[in-house]
């Protein structure tokens, strides 16, 4: 396990200033992902650490760091993860997650300060962000279960995370085709009782898939703001990052 490393960061971590860590790989294809050089198995991009190189790291600077955002990529992956965790949080620092949700099996292992979970769309839709096609009942195939296995593992994470007590938010980054509208209600459902719920806007200028940052104009501000409205008329405490009020209510 190998990582990224931002030194010093203000919005990584909701109120402490921390460390960001980026590991590498996933189990999306999220074609909007403004990470891709993450997301791709093979040569790690030039620059990244080993574990330890990143323990003396934080162990220098305990007395400037307050936290460690490890994030990816999907960080779940690595079965070195857990512990590494605990020898961060044996130097003193809080620990925050950033998760995909596919793996609520690990997720529930681990020890944590703060988690936040990302909610690409309908569970039942994720499918198609795994280069499988939603809905298809060839059971030879094999699509139509694994794609109802995905979408249970994000409803059990988010699920777990709501009713954990752990500081956590849920977020989702509202991309043109993949977001829509009409599918608020039943997310709304899903993210209802998390501590917070926040919208952000596509950024097409590095995307995962190119030409989906190329064909895909973000929402506008006045859209998302909509959406907000949608979900606070359901009971979730929403939020759309990058707003002047937008804060972390504890």
């Amino acid at each position: 396990m190998k990582f990224g490393l931002v030194k010093t960061s203000l919005i990584d971590y909701p109120g402490l200033i921390a460390a960001a860590l980026f590991t590498r790989g996933c189990n999306l294809r999220c074609p909007y992902c403004h990470n891709p050089e993450l997301a791709e198995e093979g040569t790690a991009p030039a620059g990244m650490l080993e574990a330890g190189e990143v323990l003396r790291f934080l162990h220098a600077r305990r007395k400037v760091l307050e936290g460690v955002c490890i994030s990816g990529g999907e960080p779940l992956l690595h079965p070195e993860l857990p512990d590494f965790i605990r020898e961060v949080r044996g130097l003193g620092y809080k620990v925050k997650i950033d998760t995909n949700g596919i793996l609520p099996d690990v997720l529930k292992t681990l020890t944590m300060d703060y988690i936040a979970m990302d909610i690409k769309t309908l569970p039942e839709k994720y499918a198609a962000l795994v280069g499988l096609r939603a809905g298809r009942e060839d059971p030879e195939a094999g699509e139509s279960a694994e794609g109802a296995k995905i979408a249970a593992a994000v409803r059990e994470s988010a699920a777990y995370i709501i009713d954990s007590g752990i500081d956590h938010e849920l977020r989702t980054t509202v991309s043109p085709g993949i977001f829509l509208e009409e599918d608020i209600p039943e997310i709304a459902l899903l993210v209802r009782g998390a501590r917070r719920y926040i919208l952000t806007g596509m950024k097409p200028s590095v995307t995962l898939d190119p030409a989906y940052g190329k064909s895909r104009a973000p929402y506008p501000r006045e859209a998302l703001q909509r959406m907000r409205q949608a979900f606070l008329d359901r009971g979730v405490n929403c939020l759309v990052r990058g707003e002047s009020r937008f804060s972390y209510p504890k």
